[in-house]
């Protein structure tokens, strides 16, 4: 393993032993700075991208998550799916990366510190003109975007896509990789204050939820990429053309049963009706599609939209804003 730089032994990290409200369970800690295997790469954090996924682990809701996530405690134990960060020290096995060189990625957990180690595959380079600390924005929002609309909504160029939500991490991207997959007609539905915002990211026309309805355009879309979950199972089953298919990535959820009861609904209401009702999808970690994140984002089809940057100290209140569920793009956490 070459480690030419001199790497610290304690790095700060954010950290939770419980479930509870993040403010309550996450605290700042001196951790060990973990030490790379053969195939791994230690990256120097330059910051870590803030997901909704990162209030769920910690609160632990809803609560029949907690099978996957952990019964008692959390699996989980320091937020942060998505980094940018430079290369600081390479294991024997790695050819790809060298001391020095700057990426971003999707590293599960364990973002939320100064130091990350993981296999060299979770990387892929900066894209040029894009600053390291907004290059962790391109992590798990931005391929849930692409592979709800590519993969599960299998988007075709010259279609219609409806996107509700279209304001938020996941949102803010799925206008823009809408656009670069070749779609006809992109609609965004969001609240006032964001319609500009969905404008200036391509979207071709932006309902104001807080004073229209997409019922009144009185047209279906062949893709309906629900990022909200707040239409009604019948009325979305009426916004999709025969053929069409409904995308759900996320909806309103309750501390225990919410949001199952919905995605157990939704396939049998569209069961019958020429339309395809897809749920309960989360996305992979693609090495190929961060690198076709990277190469729109170089191309100038693609930018993640930064709402506030943070200290790592302010960990537990940047996830807690974030289970209010209203941004607006990306937050991210700076060692």
């Amino acid at each position: 393993m070459s480690t030419p730089q001199v790497i610290p032994t304690t790095m700060q990290a954010i950290v939770q032993k419980r479930y509870g409200r993040p403010e309550h369970v996450l605290s700042a800690a001196v951790v060990s700075v973990p030490t790379p295997g053969p195939d791994e790469v230690l990256v120097r954090v330059a910051a870590a991208a803030v997901n909704a996924l990162d209030w769920h682990f910690t609160a632990g809701e809803p609560m029949f998550a907690r099978l996957v996530i952990g019964l008692r405690r959390p699996k989980r134990q320091v937020p942060g799916a998505d980094v940018s960060g430079t290369v600081a020290a390479v294991g024997d096995s790695v050819a790809r990366w060298r001391v020095g060189d700057e990426v971003f990625g999707v590293v599960d957990d364990g973002g939320f510190a100064e130091f990350v180690a993981r296999s060299e595959d979770h990387f892929v380079s900066r894209p040029e003109g894009l600053p390291l600390p907004d290059s962790a924005a391109l992590g798990v929002a931005a391929l849930t975007a692409l592979q709800g609309l590519r993969d599960w909504g299998r988007l075709q160029p010259g279609q219609s896509v409806l996107i509700n939500g279209a304001s938020g991490g996941v949102g803010t991207f799925a206008v823009q990789i809408a656009k670069a997959l070749g779609a006809g007609h992109v609609t965004a539905v969001c609240s006032t204050r964001n319609v500009e915002q969905a404008h200036a990211l391509g979207a071709d026309e932006v309902v104001d939820y807080t004073t229209d309805s997409v019922a009144d355009l009185g047209r279906g879309f062949d893709l309906f990429f629900d990022n909200a979950g707040s239409t009604r199972i019948r009325e979305a089953r009426r916004l999709v053309l025969a053929g069409g298919r409904y995308v759900v990535v996320t909806a309103p959820k309750s501390r225990w049963l919410k949001p199952l009861p919905r995605m157990l609904a939704t396939p049998f209401v569209f069961l019958g009706s020429g339309r395809t009702a897809v749920v309960g999808k989360v996305s992979e970690r693609s090495t190929t599609d961060l690198q076709l994140l990277h190469d729109w984002v170089e191309s100038g089809a693609l930018r993640p939209v930064i709402e506030a940057t943070f200290p790592l100290s302010e960990g537990p209140e940047v996830v807690r804003r974030q289970g209010e569920f209203h941004a607006t793009g990306k937050t991210l956490v700076l060692p």
